[in-house]
């Protein structure tokens, strides 16, 4: 069941998504969810997210909302693993407090989730690499230079888990030939993409989420070039995933 956090309207933008197998939440009128998520907003949140299932495709619009992923591994309730493809680490040190926020979402997730074994991020920008430290062996990382410079089989290796795992895409992680974000981008491309998600896809998948939507589009002028970009890339990408979800 593909599952769609309606927060910016640019799911709206995409012709497939408009599909009845799609289960839309409007997330429109929640006050205090753009990029930083207070107690009230994921009260709210929780609230909607009550009966929906995790194992699920779960679309969570732009990357200003990857927090909802902390969210979503709120729920589950047995030992895990998190996969991160993300071209930021987001285990950024909260700034206000313990407020989740999109950049902190990934350090939340381990300080707070006695169930979560360990996180694997892959394509990340290797400038942030001090963000992930502090966690020893429970935080593997797959740099961008990485992914630029070893074979993609060398990757696919490293990835290797005996528990389930929980999957995380920021389409932030891809280079721009891809698709287009409202944040930087990363050297990803397809290939490495669907050879990581099948890989991951042959173990127990828990849930997957993907954000990394450029709301910029519904209002810009390249709006019909850049919608048919990231539209062809999602329908792709939901249906590499979605055929491999058991």
């Amino acid at each position: 069941m593909p599952l769609v956090f309606n927060f910016t309207h640019v799911y709206e933008a995409y012709a497939f998504m408009q599909d009845e197998a799609f289960v839309w939440l409007d997330c429109t009128q929640i006050q205090g969810s753009d990029c930083y998520c207070d107690v009230e907003t994921e009260r709210t949140l929780k609230e909607m997210m009550v009966g929906l299932p995790l194992h699920a495709v779960h679309w969570i619009d732009s990357g200003d909302y990857h927090y909802m992923s902390k969210l979503w591994t709120d729920q589950i309730k047995e030992p895990f693993d998190l996969v991160v493809l993300d071209h930021h680490p987001d285990m950024q040190q909260p700034m206000f407090g313990e407020l989740l926020s999109c950049g902190s979402w990934v350090r939340a997730v381990l300080e707070q989730n006695t169930y979560l074994q360990q996180v694997l991020l892959i394509g990340v920008d290797d400038k942030l690499l001090g963000e992930t430290t502090g966690f020893g062996d429970r935080v593997r990382v797959v740099t961008e230079s990485e992914l630029k410079q070893t074979s993609l089989e060398s990757i696919i290796s490293r990835i290797n888990f005996t528990l389930p795992v929980y999957l995380s895409v920021d389409k932030d992680v891809m280079n721009p030939n891809e698709c287009t974000t409202n944040w930087d981008q990363g050297l990803m491309n397809w290939k490495q993409l669907t050879a990581i998600v099948h890989r991951l896809m042959e173990g127990n998948i828990l849930g997957v989420d993907i954000c990394g939507e450029e709301p910029k589009i519904l209002t810009e002028c390249c709006y019909n070039q850049d919608v048919k970009i990231n539209q062809k890339f999602n329908e792709s990408v939901y249906n590499l995933i979605i055929s491999d979800l058991r």
